[in-house]
């Protein structure tokens, strides 16, 4: 005879995590997208209160995938939605991407946070351009062309992976459309003042 009460336990132990980092990561996911939210309308007071919850949840999901690694897929997906929110967090207050070590997670949330990250960032240009911030959008715009750079370099072999380095050229076209059209519509000024002012500089 088999030990049933002791396996019997066992499994709703395994259960129990289970269920605990599905219901974690859901959290992390849903704080994810409040903090890139609050971003994209410049409410960094609400971003920073989100960032604290999430990282809290964040040690606790750690904790649980390294008792229960089993169940490690589980997470994958929360621990890239986190990546991709603390990168939008870290360029909008500091204008650099975080560093692997500095979100502490595996290379593959990693560089498909950083992938996702780009077409939030566009949406963000978008909105500081109807702001007027061109400026803003042609930072993004660059950055954005370095990290497909930096995809294009690792060369994954993930068919997921690679099809994030054709999003994120997407991405990159539909910006540059929109600074062109936005910068053909800024004012221009008049030939006569420009060359009054010419003159007057001369003068």
């Amino acid at each position: 005879m088999i030990d049933t009460e002791r396996l019997k336990a066992r499994l709703r132990e395994l259960e129990n995590a289970k269920d605990e980092i599905i219901e974690t990561s859901v959290r992390i996911t849903r704080l994810s997208k409040s903090i890139i939210y609050s971003l994209i309308r410049n409410d960094a007071e609400s971003a920073r209160k989100y960032i604290s919850e999430m990282q809290e949840l964040m040690i606790k999901l750690k904790k649980l995938i390294v008792k229960y690694p089993m169940y490690y897929n589980n997470a994958v997906v929360s621990l890239q939605e986190y990546v991709e929110a603390m990168a939008m967090w870290y360029f909008t207050t500091e204008g650099r991407l975080p560093e692997i070590n500095e979100l502490d997670v595996d290379v593959i949330p990693y560089v498909n946070g950083i992938a996702d990250f780009v077409g939030e960032l566009s949406r963000k240009a978008t909105e500081e351009m109807i702001r007027g911030n061109l400026e803003f959008a042609k930072r993004a715009k660059d950055v954005m062309e370095n990290i497909y750079l930096d995809m294009l370099n690792l060369e994954p072999r993930d068919f997921e992976m690679r099809k994030k380095v054709d999003y994120i050229a997407s991405n990159i076209n539909w910006l540059n459309e929109k600074i062109f059209y936005k910068t053909l519509a800024l004012p221009q000024i008049p030939t006569n003042i420009r060359n009054a002012n010419n003159t007057e500089n001369n003068n």
